[in-house]
């Protein structure tokens, strides 16, 4: 299904730019910093549509684009040939300006709107669709000079197994901690994280065993206005009642939950692989908040300053539990299909909520593009205990 979609990604724009030129990076006359350009996408997200790697619904958006760029190819044709006919009538001027009004004011929305605008997205996809702040170091590019950050590919087998898990990966599943407060309603959702896993570089004995992380992520603050408090029968403490109830939650669909903000962290892993284990260590870098609903914190008199700052803040030292190594063979690691799944605890100094101060989630993230493709020769696999 998905080189059907990268095939008519090709076709499309073939017919907008000309035959596919795959060993000059063309179509037609133009290269692929041009027609990036002109759909409005970085030189990362074209290389992920191009090679195959882009989800499905980037695929959509990007032929809903090209097919816009048809239509104003369409109208640019059009309002030539009216500017160079000569009307010989008074009925007959009229008819052509109003048709180049009508033109103008399509080319004029067009450039006020850029051309992925138009698309919508879909709420439920959990792909990264924005930038990861550190792309232009992690991701090929067409620049001139470029030194990747990940491992070469003589450097790949000299640091197996963690050259493996080294690629782009992102957040599998949302997530959903409730939020600490003088009013009960506040939940933080964890929508998509966008990973860039490489190995330490190192000549100590745990080499080819560690992995650092960056992580872009994309969470959200809900509002129940009701201010119903968390109702779970039986003993509130135990982790799956929890998760249980918080399962039941549809904040999108439900009328009583608003969305009051969206928050961005950074954030630095530390993951350690051993021959039946996988330990995971992450650190936030900083976060911030916007797409503010200023009416709702009013209305409920919400300082979104102190829950960011202080009880999300203190929130987020998390600790997540080491899971089973699922891949002591590296090579069965699989694009688009492995997980990591680490249940986790969130601990917050200001817990008023009856969890006793540790909140439970589960955070898989599932490789999407890995660095290094081929098989993979250990010559000691997993060594550390």
């Amino acid at each position: 299904m998905k080189i059907d979609r990268k095939e008519a990604f090709i076709q499309a724009l073939e017919q907008l730019y000309g035959d596919y030129q795959y060993e000059s990076a063309l179509f037609g006359t133009h290269n692929y910093t041009t027609i990036s350009s002109n759909l409005c996408y970085s030189k990362s997200h074209f290389t992920k549509l191009i090679s195959g790697s882009a989800t499905d619904a980037m695929y959509d958006r990007a032929l809903e684009n090209i097919n816009k760029l048809k239509r104003l190819s369409e109208l640019e044709d059009l309002h030539s040939k009216a500017k160079i006919e000569i009307p010989n009538s008074e009925g007959k001027i009229w008819k052509y300006l109003s048709f180049i009004l009508l033109a103008l004011t399509a080319l004029s929305t067009y450039g006020y709107f850029n051309v992925d605008g138009f698309s919508q997205t879909n709420k439920d996809d959990l792909a990264p669709v924005s930038d990861h702040p550190l792309n232009m170091y992690f991701d090929f590019n067409d620049a001139h000079y470029y030194k990747s950050p990940y491992l070469t590919e003589e450097q790949v087998h000299e640091y197996c197994p963690c050259s493996a898990f080294e690629g782009r990966w992102q957040l599998s599943d949302e997530y959903i901690i409730p939020i600490p407060y003088k009013i009960p309603g506040l939940y933080y959702v964890g929508k998509k994280a966008d990973i860039r896993l490489k190995c330490r570089k190192t000549n100590s004995s745990s080499k080819g065993h560690d992995l650092i992380g960056f992580e872009n992520i994309e969470n959200e603050i809900w509002f129940d206005k009701s201010k119903s408090p968390i109702d779970v029968e039986g003993d509130i403490n135990e982790a799956n009642k929890i998760s249980e109830y918080l399962n039941t939650l549809n904040f999108s669909q439900d009328d009583n939950f608003i969305k009051i903000a969206n928050v961005y962290s950074c954030f630095y892993d530390e993951i350690k692989i051993t021959s039946d284990s996988i330990y995971r260590l992450g650190e936030p870098c900083g976060r911030y908040a916007n797409g503010i609903d200023e009416n709702i914190l009013k209305e409920f008199n919400l300082d979104l300053n102190h829950i960011i700052e202080y009880i999300i803040g203190n929130m987020i030292f998390a600790q997540c539990d080491p899971i089973k190594n699922q891949y002591n063979d590296p090579n069965e690691l699989v694009n688009g299909e492995s997980l990591l799944e680490f249940p986790c605890k969130c601990y917050s100094k200001n817990e008023n909520l009856g969890l006793g101060g540790a909140y439970s989630y589960n955070k898989t993230i599932q490789l999407m593009q890995q660095n290094y493709q081929s098989n993979l020769f250990c010559a000691e696999k997993n060594n550390t205990n």
